[in-house]
């Protein structure tokens, strides 16, 4: 199980960090969104420092892993926020996708809590 939350959150920060450039024009006028960029690069370098802590780390990491991921969570509702009046399904679809991913990783964090002895 850990492996697992070790690729989700490396790919869903991988995923910010990408949106991150398209939203900055990095990758040409894409989707250019300028306000988004630098809230998903810093969401995305989060969850990868919080994955990078579960690779080096684990289980003294898990308050950070599992922080950087409630960080990312709440920070994706209030993208969410903002991506629903603009109306891009696309964007839409990103964000509950991603949304979604994060939820997944709350539940598999609790269930593989490391517990004290």
């Amino acid at each position: 199980m850990n492996t697992l939350i070790r690729i989700l959150m490396a790919l869903a920060g991988l995923t910010l960090l990408a949106a991150s450039a398209v939203h900055s024009g990095l990758l040409g006028a894409v989707d250019p969104f300028g306000a988004a960029a630098a809230p998903e690069a810093i969401l995305g370098a989060v969850l990868l420092a919080g994955a990078l802590g579960a690779l080096l780390w684990w289980p003294r990491s898990w308050p950070f892993a599992l922080g950087a991921t409630l960080f990312a969570a709440a920070g994706t509702l209030v993208g969410l926020r903002f991506t629903l009046p603009r109306g891009e399904p696309g964007d839409i679809a990103y964000h509950l996708g991603l949304l979604g991913t994060l939820l997944a990783l709350i539940v598999l964090f609790v269930r593989s809590r490391p517990r004290r002895t």
